[in-house]
């Protein structure tokens, strides 16, 4: 195999234009460049205009506008009926069913769309193809919008899924039409099979696809050990299977010699693998990493039958041609994402790689044995390399333990897999044998569940929080992992290749220099994330240093918004560095998200009231104290917590004498002040008592924004407040349709009265201030996209684009 890239077809390069103008909706600029880049270095005029055409008809068919929705939300319970189209498992027994035809059998309204309902631990599982009969409560599907973060809203969206039910445990629901289907039976078969535990588990994942046996406690380990990628089936599982075509080969040589004579082995292996890989395609129900997988292997074939030479390049962009020519929505599949960009690693770098190692291979079996190993290392380079930008992108975290995969990988490909499917072909007829092939598979998984448990209960598995890039860095970085492929085994480069790598670099520096230039005029920002039915917020000087006030949080012990909101958002073009933490007090929808942030994070201070309660969140800061990670300081009113010269935050509650339990009414009040001008007022939860305290204490309330305090709730209400603060601005954060009616009603009348425009997280998303010396705050907020390309958008200052806010139904008493 040639170790230097050959150049794109025509086709190809159409082929990526038209990708990148799928992509351009979201991301103009990237996108654009990335195909001025690939026309600049590959085509020729009438190419490069044919690319264009291309680019634009992915572009018109990106921007063309939704189907029309109702927009309706059921918000009460009623009687439904529909036929599930398909049926996603999730780990801790949870399912999500995309369910079209939906009808309320009373009324006999229709929904328009399709329904995405999620019901943890049912009875039994769902199948596709059912028809059933349920009260479900429908409500519009809403995600969370943060700056540099892509919304679940626009991912449901594009799959035309606008309304979503949630369900646990028993629900009274009559199937009217069944039937399990050949895949689901012998899914059951199996199921029934593996032994309970993670190792059954694992079993079933690998074969089906299925993850809802899989605790989120062992996947999370799994992540956090690199080792994702093993669960989730992948071209690396068809290639596993696709060895079961080249084993039978071997085996019929060894019958009969003579059949290499008529069919060489390579060949007649490929065809032996078809069927078992068809096989698997259908049994991991043709997901588009699997698909892409089978593809290559087709495009293989034929060109083995036509008696031509194929290179991986054109098999992995025939690939990418069939999945995304008749759904271009497939474009934005994250696993699909992951999986050609592993395998154009390999396509690019591996070659040279084998080149190296072919000394190994040809020597004695010890050196074959190490080749093989040495080889799976470089495997797991090349992917990585490639796709290290998707991870952080998407993730905004890397594992420490990649090298976990040269134990895990030969483990699984020589030993689970293989007792997988042997155990699958036994399963009717010999029950006895499948169930031992089941029970050795499961042994080596439950080998590495303890393993991994031991390495995190050492501190082990702690992954490493990393800058996430922007997009300009990731068409750089991509351009200079291109050229170095290109330029690879050569010792003198062209000067038009050195032209490209002197360009990626500079799209590599570019926005670190843009961001130190925007240091050097001074200004100052503030964030209310969109973080649900929690707070977090987040200040941010001229210099970068950054400062957060509560870190989110919620109820759900397997859902953590501090990794996957509030950190993501706030390492989007910046370091995972916090010069300074505050918990203003110990419920969970303020603290709990904060942990992953104060280890994960570099942090130089922490402070907080010195109160805790009764609850697990207090003991595990508590633990965290102990350790002594950062210097800590427990604050009163009148207190002072320096930004940096000139902007520091003023501590107004709790008072001296304040002690006991951690609660609302002794939450930590704190106003953002920047030479001695009132940027904002940050309240908690504080509710009356606080508040009195706070009024009659005859502290400067003034500030620009308001911060409402506890979400907005009718317990803090207070019209004394909101005349003494002055704000322009009031924002709630709170969760869209959420049960206590947040803000209320009464609230944002009072606000209003007192001349403040009410945003709320809910409506708008992340809610972003941003001051100049000398000049008023500029707006902008998450979920209204009017200028910024995909993350974000400018508002006027009269808010023209953004309609009057129209409050929750209040409850009695919040």
């Amino acid at each position: 195999m040639n170790p230097v890239p050959v150049a794109p077809l025509p086709w190809q390069l159409c082929l990526m234009a038209w990708i990148c103008g799928l992509f351009a909706s979201a991301h103009p600029w990237s996108a654009g460049l990335a195909c001025l880049l690939a026309g600049f270095a590959f085509a020729r005029p009438r190419l490069a205009m044919c690319m264009a055409a291309c680019f634009g008809l992915g572009l018109a068919l990106s921007c063309a506008p939704e189907s029309s929705w109702d927009g309706e939300a059921w918000n009460d319970k009623v009687r439904v009926r529909g036929v599930v189209r398909e049926v996603r498992t999730y780990p801790g027994r949870r399912y999500t069913m995309l369910v079209s035809d939906v009808v309320d059998v009373d009324t006999h309204r229709k929904l328009s769309g399709l329904l995405a309902w999620t019901w943890t631990d049912p009875p039994e599982p769902p199948g596709e193809g059912a028809v059933f009969t349920a009260r479900l409560r429908i409500r519009e599907l809403r995600g969370r919008h943060n700056f540099g973060l892509s919304s679940t809203e626009d991912y449901w969206a594009r799959l035309h899924v606008r309304y979503r039910a949630y369900s646990r445990g028993h629900v009274r629901v009559s199937w009217e039409e069944r039937d399990a289907g050949l895949r689901r039976r012998i899914m059951n078969r199996v199921a029934s099979l593996v032994p309970e535990g993670q190792g059954g588990a694992v079993v079933l994942a690998l074969l089906f696809g299925d993850r809802a046996a899989l605790s989120p406690e062992f996947v999370d380990r799994i992540r956090r050990a690199g080792l994702a990628h093993s669960l989730a089936l992948s071209g690396m599982h068809l290639a596993m299977v696709a060895g079961i075509g080249f084993l039978l080969a071997v085996l019929a040589g060894r019958l009969r010699p003579g059949l290499f004579l008529v069919l060489p082995r390579q060949k007649l292996g490929i065809l032996l693998a078809l069927l078992p890989v068809g096989a698997y395609l259908w049994l991991g129900g043709f997901t588009p990493s699997l698909t892409r997988a089978a593809v290559m292997l087709a495009s293989l074939v034929l060109h083995m039958l036509r008696g031509t030479r194929s290179l991986p390049q054109d098999a992995l962009f025939a690939a990418v041609a069939v999945l995304v020519l008749p759904n271009p929505r497939a474009v934005h599949d994250l696993g699909l994402q992951l999986s050609v960009m592993a395998v154009a690693g390999i396509v690019l770098f591996m070659p040279m790689a084998s080149r190296h190692l072919e000394p190994l291979r040809r020597g004695n079996p010890f050196c074959r044995a190490f080749h093989f190993f040495i080889a799976l290392a470089a495997a797991t380079l090349c992917a990585n390399l490639f796709i290290l930008p998707l991870q952080a992108l998407y993730f905004s975290e890397m594992s420490r333990q990649l090298w976990l995969n040269l134990l895990w990988l030969p483990v699984l490909s020589m030993a689970v897999m293989p007792l997988a499917f042997l155990g699958l072909g036994a399963a009717f007829p010999a029950e006895g044998l499948a169930g031992g092939c089941f029970r050795l598979a499961a042994v080596g998984v439950e080998w590495l569940d303890r393993g991994l448990a031991a390495m995190d209960g050492a501190g082990l598995l702690d992954s490493w929080a990393v800058l996430r890039p922007r997009e300009f860095e990731v068409v750089g970085y991509w351009t200079v992992l291109l050229v170095g492929a290109a330029m690879a085994g050569r010792t003198q480069p062209k000067p038009r290749e050195l032209a490209f790598l002197a360009t990626g670099l500079l799209l590599l520096l570019v926005p670190s220099v843009w961001q130190e230039a925007l240091a050097m005029r001074p200004a100052v920002e503030i964030t209310v994330l969109d973080t649900g039915m929690s707070q977090a917020v987040s200040i941010r000087s001229f210099t970068g240093a950054t400062i957060l006030v509560d870190g989110s949080g919620g109820w759900s012990a397997n859902y953590d918004p501090g990794r996957v909101l509030v950190a993501p958002a706030l390492t989007w073009g910046h370091p995972p560095r916090l010069d300074g933490a505050v918990v203003t007090h110990m419920d969970s929808d303020h603290s709990r998200g904060l942990f992953y942030l104060l280890k994960a994070f570099d942090v130089g201070w922490f402070a907080w009231s010195g109160l805790l309660d009764h609850g697990a969140d207090s003991r595990r800061l508590e633990g965290l104290l102990r350790e002594g990670l950062w210097a800590v300081r427990r604050v009163r009113a009148g207190d002072r917590l320096p930004v940096e010269p000139g902007l520091w935050l003023e501590v107004l509650h709790p008072g001296p004498e304040e002690c006991g339990l951690s609660c609302n009414e002794n939450s930590v009040v704190l106003r953002l002040v920047w030479n001695g001008r009132g940027l904002a007022l940050l309240m908690g939860d504080a509710e009356q008592r606080a508040l009195d305290r706070i009024l009659g204490s005859g502290a400067d309330l003034t500030a620009e924004v308001l911060v409402l305090p506890h979400h907005g709730s009718r317990s803090s209400l207070r019209e004394d407040l909101y005349e003494r603060v002055g704000a322009e601005w009031a924002v709630a954060a709170c969760g869209p349709g959420n049960r206590f009616g947040f803000p209320h009603e009464d609230v944002v009348r009072a606000c209003e009265a007192s001349g403040a425009r009410v945003m709320t997280t809910a409506r708008h998303g992340a809610v972003r201030f941003s001051w100049e010396e000398g000049a008023s705050a500029k707006v902008r907020c998450a979920r209204f996209r009017c200028a910024e390309a995909g993350f974000g958008a400018l508002c006027p200052e009269d808010l023209c684009c953004m309609p009057r806010l129209e409050t929750n139904n209040p409850r009695s008493g919040q």
